[in-house]
């Protein structure tokens, strides 16, 4: 079994990627697939007290912890996991899901999802009139 602090080093530095929960989960599957670590992509239903997320995606271990990087763009408010998780540490975030799977990205389709895009700079870009 590869100990989380492993895992972790090999995902965190994506965590700064603008993905979705879609395009975190298939970086991560993609790395995680990469390194032979064994894992399961989720799909399904995020739930947290009134706060419902329904199309959502996450990593299950073996191990039985969880990978979800996404859960704190959709949901508000305190106890939210991040990461590698054990899912029983947050008894109220009930993930409802199924397998399901993913093709690995190609090495292109990768770096573009894995760029640093500065929106400020982006937004600041005048057109010029034709």
């Amino acid at each position: 079994m590869i100990p989380r602090e492993r895992i972790q080093q090999l995902l965190n530095p994506y965590d700064s990627s603008q993905t979705e929960c879609d395009g975190m989960t298939r970086i991560c599957h993609t790395v995680l697939t990469n390194h032979g670590i064994e894992h399961q992509p989720m799909f399904g239903v995020l739930n947290l007290q009134n706060q419902h997320i329904d199309l959502h995606f996450w990593i299950d271990l073996p191990s039985g912890e969880r990978i979800d990087y996404r859960a704190k763009m959709w949901l508000k408010g305190e106890g939210i996991p991040h990461g590698i998780f054990h899912p029983q540490d947050f008894p109220d975030v009930i993930y409802t899901g199924e397998p399901i799977e993913l093709d690995v990205l190609s090495p292109t389709l990768f770096e573009i999802l894995t760029l640093r895009f500065n929106w400020q700079q982006f937004q600041q870009y005048e057109i010029p009139n034709a």
